[in-house]
């Protein structure tokens, strides 16, 4: 089963960067999803390199598990966001904490559980 979750809220981005980290009511947010969330056993966690969703990746599964990057979810091509989501185990419990847009084209291709 594919479990996902639309990264936590970031702060702002002081940095320029254009990567900022989760605000503190991000992480409140996160705290919170753990607790409600927290029957379900993850046998992998994949996020992209944007520090609010790995951050957000790592609030959830703590030292669980190890938290893989990957860049096909850093963006929104379709095409490598579902190629990607081909090649997992079907067979695991499976993580995927990232944007808005990704979350959207997971969902609209694949059946899997948001959880919020």
């Amino acid at each position: 089963m594919i479990y996902l979750v639309k990264s936590f809220k970031e702060d702002k981005d002081t940095s320029g960067s254009g990567n900022p980290p989760l605000s503190e009511e991000g992480v409140e947010v996160g705290k919170k999803l753990k607790l409600r969330n927290n029957a379900i056993n993850f046998d992998k966690c994949y996020t992209s390199y944007k520090l609010k969703d790995f951050g957000s990746a790592l609030i959830l599964v703590g030292d669980k598990l190890i938290v893989d990057r990957t860049h096909s979810l850093d963006n929104n091509e379709k095409e490598e966001i579902i190629s990607f989501i081909k090649s997992l185990p079907i067979d695991k419990s499976i993580l995927i904490v990232a944007g808005d847009d990704v979350i959207s084209v997971i969902k609209s291709s694949f059946d899997c559980m948001e959880l919020k």
